[in-house]
């Protein structure tokens, strides 16, 4: 499927972040860059090497010497998802982002299904939610995705049960640039983030849809390096409350509203 027209209007800044993936870095990267080309002309993947420690930078920054398209940035030490995606939101360039970390569980491919309701005018938002049950070898990854799936269900209730509930914050979303670096200040330091920008896309009446996509396992991409741990489940656990804290007891909820109308000013500009 070839989309033509809408190139005038849409452009994708793809962040991932990677951590000792020198085996599948070049890989993926050409991947992406091959699919992105079939369905847009203006894209951008802003790559974050995040503290790696084998050769993972190296081959980042000779990556981006052949392809324009990719952009990479160097944390000194390994940060985390969450710092990795707020350094990579801060360079984003282009109208339309969204993330894929290194294991490339969104097909690239199914942009084609997403472009159609991205062109939709009453449409702010686009959350995939997964066709399959989380699969992966890690024990402790499943651990920690129920975890956080669970929690963050039960605390933010209103956001998953009433009306029109949003099925998953775990896999993929796609969001206006202006959303993310003008309409919201992210608090959030960990693999939360999705979920905070969703809690307050609600908050702000957004329109928000869903789509039901093929979640891709890392099983065919040997094991993860992303370094998930016990650590990292506490730290995602410890900021999940910390910003429930702080947007119920300590008026998170008004000050966020505050911010938009300021920077909105009731318009919302990547409206077509």
């Amino acid at each position: 499927m070839m989309i033509k027209d809408k190139n005038k209007s849409l452009s994708f800044s793809l962040l991932t972040f990677a951590y000792n993936e020198e085996k599948l870095l070049k890989k993926q990267i050409e991947i992406w860059i091959e699919g992105l080309k079939k369905y847009s002309n203006d894209f951008e993947i802003i790559l974050i090497n995040d503290g790696s420690t084998d050769k993972t930078g190296i081959i980042a920054n000779d990556l981006s010497k052949r392809h324009s398209e990719l952009k990479v940035f160097h944390h000194k030490r390994n940060m985390g998802i969450g710092y990795a995606v707020k350094t990579a939101i801060q360079q984003a360039m282009k109208n339309i982002v969204f993330w894929n970390d290194i294991d490339s569980h969104f097909n690239i491919y199914d942009i084609g299904k997403i472009i159609p309701m991205l062109l939709d005018k009453e449409t702010d938002i686009v959350v995939a939610f997964k066709h399959d049950n989380l699969k992966t070898k890690s024990k402790i990854s499943w651990f920690k995705s129920r975890v956080n799936y669970y929690l963050i269900k039960t605390l933010f209730f209103p956001l998953f049960f009433d009306h029109s509930p949003i099925l998953d914050f775990q896999f993929v979303q796609f969001y206006p640039r202006d959303f993310l670096l003008q309409g919201i200040t992210i608090k959030s330091y960990s693999s939360f983030i999705p979920a905070e920008c969703l809690i307050k896309a609600r908050l702000l009446k957004l329109s928000i849809r869903q789509i039901q996509l093929h979640y891709h396992s890392r099983e065919l991409h040997g094991h993860a390096k992303s370094g998930v741990n016990y650590k990292t489940i506490l730290k995602s656990i410890q900021n999940i409350f910390h910003f429930w804290f702080e947007w119920f007891c300590f008026g998170g909820k008004k000050r966020a509203k505050i911010h938009w109308d300021m920077s909105s000013k009731g318009i919302l500009p990547w409206q077509k």
